[in-house]
Formats: C-alpha cells, sequence, structure tokens
C-alpha cells in the first residue's frame, strides 16, 4: 500500500510538474505572441496616408472696411456681417496643406452723399486657395495666399427703386489667416483680405420718371478690407 502511495504521489508530482512547465511555457507564449502582434502591428495596421482631406462647416462674423475712396462727396460706413462657409484642405504629412472654402457673406455698409443717405446690402461669393502650415501638432494653423470674389454684389433701394453700388470686393484679394484647433473637431479662426484692385462704384443717381429724366449717380473708386473670425467643425 505504502509502495503504490509513493508511485501515485510521485505520478502526482511528475503531473503537477509538468502543468506547470506548460503553464510557464504558454505564458511566456502568450507574451511573446502579444510583442510580435505589437510590433507587426506598426507593419501590418494601415497607418495614417501622408496625403489625406479634411473637411469642415463653419459660421462666423465679417467686418468690410474700406481703406481708400476716390470721391470727396461719398462717405462709407463699415458694418458687421455674416459669414458661412464650407472647407476643404488637402493634408501633405502632418505639416503643410493646401487648403480652399467656398464662403457666401451678406451684410451691410452705410453710404452717404450729400443728404442722401442709404443702407446698402452686400453679398458676396469668396474662394481662397491658401497653403496653410501647420504647428504644434496640428494645434495652430497659418495660412495666406489669394483669393477670388467670384461674386459681390451691391443694392440699395430708393424711392421704391432698386440701384446698384456695383461690386464691393475685386475679383483679386490677398488672404492671411490663423486657426486655433479645439480638439479633434474643432478650430476658431480669423482672418484677413485685402484687396488688391479697386472697385467702380456709382451712388446717388435716379432713374427718369414721367415727369423728370434720370440722374446719374456720382462714379468713383474705392479699396476694400474684410476681417473675419468664427467657428470651423471637421468632420
Amino acid at each position: 500500500i505504502m509502495t503504490k502511495g509513493i508511485k501515485a504521489f510521485v505520478v502526482l508530482g511528475a503531473m503537477a510538474v509538468m502543468m506547470l512547465l506548460v503553464g510557464v511555457e504558454a505564458k511566456a507564449q502568450c507574451a511573446c505572441g502579444s510583442h510580435h502582434g505589437l510590433e507587426a502591428g506598426y507593419t501590418i495596421e494601415p497607418q495614417k496616408k501622408r496625403i489625406h482631406t479634411e473637411f469642415g462647416l463653419g459660421i462666423g462674423a465679417v467686418y468690410t472696411g474700406i481703406s481708400s475712396i476716390s470721391s470727396s462727396n461719398v462717405f462709407v460706413k463699415p458694418r458687421f456681417g455674416f459669414q458661412g462657409h464650407l472647407d476643404i484642405a488637402v493634408c501633405f504629412g502632418k505639416n503643410f496643406a493646401i487648403e480652399t472654402q467656398v464662403a457666401y457673406e451678406g451684410g451691410s455698409i452705410d453710404v452717404i452723399r450729400d443728404n442722401l443717405e442709404r443702407r446698402v446690402k452686400t453679398r458676396g461669393v469668396d474662394i481662397p486657395v491658401m497653403a496653410s502650415l501647420r504647428l504644434l501638432n496640428n494645434r495652430i494653423h497659418i495660412s495666406t495666399g489669394p483669393l477670388i470674389a467670384v461674386m459681390s454684389n451691391a443694392e440699395y433701394t430708393q424711392d421704391g427703386e432698386v440701384y446698384y453700388l456695383g461690386a464691393v470686393s475685386p475679383t483679386w484679394n490677398w488672404a492671411a489667416a490663423i486657426g486655433v484647433r479645439l480638439g479633434k473637431h474643432w478650430m476658431i479662426n480669423a482672418r484677413y483680405v485685402h484687396a488688391l484692385q479697386n472697385t467702380t462704384n456709382q451712388f446717388g443717381g435716379t432713374k427718369a420718371t414721367e415727369t423728370e429724366p434720370a440722374k446719374a449717380g456720382e462714379d468713383f473708386e474705392m479699396r476694400s478690407y474684410k476681417i473675419s473670425a468664427g467657428i470651423t467643425l471637421f468632420f
């Protein structure tokens, strides 16, 4: 009986040792497999493409100012307006991108000539194409480039008739912008737009009536600038 007990004890001890060795080996293989899997992950998992695109929607306020005007009889009072825009950026790596935007702007300016003062409604569509430098792990965006005003219209009402002031923004402009990312999806931004051309405008004319002939308004040239600030959601 004792011999059988000793044999049984030896067999159980051997089985325990074998189970222990198998467990240690399995644990070592698991750890090694996890390590190799992690290393393999860097090569097998798809990395973020060096060239990728970003899309965003934004809103903000825009201030249209006049830097020069050719007439001493016409005065323009700037006012604030609104802006909505669609943003597209093609990113080359982490620190550089080409940005473009389709921005719709609406607002008004007050125009005065002699005793005539009218609030002129302005509408426009701008498309900037800017080179963007991304700094501090994409938290700061600094951008600059040309801006094309594909539409710029200003009109006012006088005696029930609609008159056109002309374009407030010329076709060619230059823009500079800065943005600060707030997390992954939000960015606050500000932009300055400098006109590279003058616009030709007219104000103060009247249309012909049954009793009065038409009177031409005063022609003048002016150069504008715009400052805008807003927030953009990237998706």
